[in-house]
C-alpha cells in the first residue's frame, strides 16, 4: 500500500500529464447542465457553441459563425461607448465560454451574413444585460417583427411603446363607385382637380360626380 504522500504525488502526476482529467470533466458536466436549462423560442435554429471572439458590444463570434444580438444594438467601436460595451460583454462572456444562440425567426438572414438572435452565456441573456446596463439601445425598427418583441426585456426597453403608423386609407374607406383606384368616400367632396387619376371607371351612384356625362369614365381629359 502506497503512503499518502506517494499516492498524492502519483495522482498529481497523472492529472498533470492528462491521464486523469478531473476538473475538465466536472466543468463539462456543469456546462452541459447550464446549456440544457435554456429553452429556445420559435422555429428557427437553436445552436450551441464556443465563443471565439467578442467583436463588439452587440456581435460575437461563436465557432465559425458571427452572431448579432437581436433587438439590442451597441455603439460602433470607434464611437462613444463602443469600447465600454464590448468590454462589458467580454466580462460577462469571455472567449472560451459556452453559449446558446436562439435565432430570431423573423431575421434568419441577418446583415453581413450574421446570425441574429438572443445569446445566453453562463445562463445570462446578453441582449437583456446590454440594455439593462445602459450600454446599448433597443432596435425599435424590429419591434413589429422580431419574435422576441413580447419578452419582458424588449417590452421594458421600448417595444411596448412601438406602434405601427395608421394607414392613410384602408379598403373599407374606398368608395365602391371607383373600382380602379382607392378614392375615399365623402366627405369631403372631391373634384377632378383634387385627384391625380384620369380616365378611370366610374360606377353609379358616383358620389363625387367625377362622371359628369355618365358614360362610365371619370375625369376625362
Amino acid at each position: 500500500m502506497l503512503p499518502d504522500k506517494d499516492f498524492v504525488n502519483g495522482l498529481t502526476w497523472l492529472i498533470e500529464n492528462g491521464i486523469i482529467v478531473v476538473e475538465q470533466t466536472v466543468n463539462e458536466i456543469e456546462t452541459e447542465e447550464k446549456i440544457s436549462d435554456v429553452n429556445c423560442l420559435g422555429n428557427a435554429r437553436c445552436i450551441s457553441g464556443t465563443v471565439v471572439k467578442i467583436v463588439d458590444g452587440d456581435t460575437i463570434q461563436v465557432d465559425d459563425v458571427a452572431v448579432r444580438f437581436a433587438l439590442a444594438s451597441a455603439p460602433e467601436l470607434r464611437g462613444y461607448g463602443g469600447v465600454e460595451s464590448r468590454d462589458f460583454i467580454q466580462t460577462l462572456c469571455p472567449a472560451g465560454s459556452q453559449v446558446i444562440v436562439d435565432e430570431d425567426d423573423s431575421q434568419t438572414k441577418g446583415s453581413y451574413g450574421r446570425l441574429v438572435g438572443v445569446v445566453y452565456c453562463n445562463e445570462i441573456n446578453l441582449n437583456k444585460e446590454l440594455l439593462d446596463i445602459g450600454l446599448g439601445h433597443l432596435s425599435v425598427q424590429f419591434c413589429d417583427s422580431s419574435e422576441f418583441r413580447y419578452t419582458d426585456w424588449a417590452q421594458k426597453h421600448g417595444c411596448e411603446s412601438y406602434t405601427e403608423p395608421e394607414p392613410t386609407s384602408t379598403q373599407s374607406q374606398c368608395d365602391p363607385s371607383y373600382p380602379d383606384f382607392c378614392i375615399p368616400q365623402p366627405p369631403p367632396d372631391l373634384d377632378c382637380g383634387d385627384i391625380p387619376q384620369k380616365n378611370f371607371t366610374v360606377l353609379q351612384p358616383d358620389p363625387h360626380r367625377f362622371d359628369v356625362d355618365k358614360d362610365g369614365i371619370g375625369c376625362e381629359s
